[in-house]
């Protein structure tokens, strides 16, 4: 259990560096971000900015706590307490039916599902881990090769969306060979108007 506690912090310092990157690159960003949160939750249009501002600057703060090493437990204290607040966002979004787009790590068109509530409450357990876990004193080379590691895990978390649409099955359509799409319901048809038969032969009647 020694390395536990950098693995946990690798994986959140890049979910909440990358989230935050994302939110604060650019105004169209943030504001993209604030309309999300009002289309979300009850917040008004004039107060959607600021809460946004507050949500990108605390997963800031929450990177600079976790990379040096007196303030590691206080950067796992203030990353639960957020994970706390935005997994508590979303359920409250996926309890009233909603389908807005989840922009935790940018402009995504994923609307938020199921996953992205476990996600969080993985996140929130992964912070709770690294709180309680155990402090390594004396840490080894070792302790930087699982840090990595971590971080790599985070990275994949922060592009779980893009992995589950390249590897989701998605519907095809038939398409017949004169280029025509079928549903696959009953017989194809040609295009167009309806050809004589070429072997049919017209009958006159005997003299």
């Amino acid at each position: 259990m020694t390395y536990l506690v950098p693995a946990c912090q690798g994986l959140l310092v890049v979910v909440f560096l990358a989230s935050a990157a994302s939110k604060l690159r650019g105004g169209r960003a943030l504001r993209a971000f604030a309309t999300s949160l009002a289309s979300m939750l009850p917040i008004r249009g004039e107060r959607a900015l600021p809460v946004a501002v507050a949500v990108a600057a605390a997963e800031a703060v929450v990177v600079l706590l976790l990379v040096v090493p007196p303030t590691r437990d206080a950067g796992f204290a203030a990353a639960t307490a957020l994970l706390v607040v935005l997994t508590s966002g979303v359920a409250v979004v996926l309890a009233r039916g909603g389908a807005q787009p989840c922009r935790c790590f940018g402009a995504s068109s994923t609307p938020l599902s199921g996953r992205h509530l476990v996600r969080n409450l993985l996140l929130t357990a992964v912070a709770l881990a690294g709180l309680v876990g155990p402090d390594d004193r004396h840490p080894s080379p070792w302790s930087i090769a699982v840090l990595l590691a971590g971080g790599l895990a985070g990275l994949l978390v922060t592009v779980l969306d893009d992995l589950v649409a390249l590897f989701a099955p998605t519907p095809t359509s038939l398409r017949r060979p004169d280029g025509v799409r079928s549903r696959g319901r009953g017989p194809a048809r040609t295009a167009g108007r309806d050809q004589p038969d070429p072997d049919r032969r017209r009958r006159t009647p005997a003299p």
